[in-house]
Parts: structure tokens; sequence; C-alpha cells
């Protein structure tokens, strides 16, 4: 009796905690009171629990950033084109507003392309090309892209690289990094100011440095930056 009692009590534990999951709540836990068998399941349902509950966060933090994303530019499109419709915009600045409707579309379209991006990167389907590229003349070509926004706010360049340096990797990613920064750069950055882009060969290994003169990353959310989709205010 005392025997299938230690072996029955851990195993009704897990199936309670089952039905728990089933429900959505992963915060329960199976009590762990032995080494054998029975135990190591009850570490192994333990450990699953804990991922879940992690993936099950990242999965609401993804949702609700996703969201924010898609409902800004959806809102700024849906304003303007009411505005052009029941006659708020003036015939003379339509050209104008249909301008930010056609900017906001784009941003639309490179959200909705990121994620697609992102799902075939956590299915396996994105394969890397590596190539041998001048990651110089890339910079220099991403950076340009953002001469429109550089000259309304009036900031000051500096693109430093003292050679052409040549890396092997996917352009298209690194392409997408250097815009991720340009971006944030200009975006986040104050009117006038000064923008940096700075390419070093330092040991044998490309760094690049992207500087700007905006208000800098709070201490508290310094550790999150890598965080996908994380965003402050």
């Amino acid at each position: 009796y005392v025997i299938s009692q230690r072996i029955s009590e851990p195993i009704k534990s897990i199936g309670k905690a089952a039905k728990s999951f089933a429900l959505g709540d992963f915060s329960v836990r199976v009590d762990v009171t032995s080494r054998d068998e029975v135990g190591q399941l009850a570490v192994a349902f333990n450990n699953m629990a804990a991922s879940r509950a992690k993936t099950d966060e990242l999965r609401s933090a993804f949702v609700a950033n996703v969201s924010h994303d898609l409902r800004t530019p959806m809102t700024v499109i849906s304003g303007y084109v009411d505005g052009i419709l029941d006659g708020t915009i003036p015939e003379e600045k339509r050209d104008y507003y249909l301008g930010i409707i056609s900017g906001e579309v784009r941003r639309l379209s490179r959200l909705v392309n990121s994620l697609l991006e992102i799902s075939r990167m956590q299915s396996g389907d994105r394969k890397l090309t590596m190539t041998n590229f001048n990651i110089t003349e890339k910079a220099r070509q991403v950076l340009l892209s953002f001469e429109q926004k550089i000259d309304e706010k009036h900031f000051e360049i500096d693109f430093n690289s003292p050679e052409d340096i040549f890396v092997n990797a996917d352009t298209d990613a690194i392409h997408q990094v250097l815009y991720n920064l340009c971006d944030n750069a200009v975006k986040y950055n104050r009117q006038g100011g000064r923008v940096e882009v700075n390419l070093t060969n330092e040991n044998g290994a490309p760094c690049l440095r992207v500087f700007n003169t905006g208000e800098p990353i709070a201490p508290e959310y310094a550790q999150r930056i890598f965080e996908r989709f994380y965003r402050i205010d």
C-alpha cells in the first residue's frame, strides 16, 4: 500500500497539472519528492511547464506589439482617407497627404514582410546565401536611401571608413541589419542632429558603429534591446 501510494500520488499530481495546462494555466508545478523514475518524470514535466509558460508569454507580447505596429499606420491611413473623402483636406493639399498614405502603406508592407521572414526563420525555411561583398559600399548605399529624411531634419552626416571592407555573409540579411540601425538613428534623433556611421577593420574582423544625438536608451531598458518587438514610449 505504501509503495503504491508513493507511485500513484505524484502521478495524480501530474494529471491534475496537465488538466490545468489544458485550461491555459501554466503556473502549476508538480512537487518533486523523489529521485526515482517518477521524480524524474515530475522534473521533466515542470521543465516543460516553465518552457511552455515562457513561450506563451513571448507569444502574447509578440501579438500585442505587432497589433500596435499594425494599428498605427492603419489609423493614419484611415484618418487621411476619410479627410480626403469628406472634404476636410482641401484639394490643394491632397497630393501631400496621399504621399503620406503611400508611405504608410509601404511601411505596412515592410512589417508584413518582416513577420513572414521571422516565420520562415523559425521554421528553418530561411536559408542564408553567403557571398563576398563590400560592406562599406553596402552601408553607404543604405545611408543614401535616407537622404530625403536627412534633408528634412537637417542632419549632419559623418560616414567614416578608412578602407573598403569585404565580408562573407548574406547580402540581404546584412542590408536589413544596416537599414534597421540607420532607420533608428534617423527616426530617434533631434532636429539638426548628427548621425555617424563608422566602419573599421579590427584585428581582421569588421566592426560597424552607428551613432546619433538623440535621447539615449534608459539604463533599465538597455538590457531588453534584443527582445523581439519590444518597445518603449
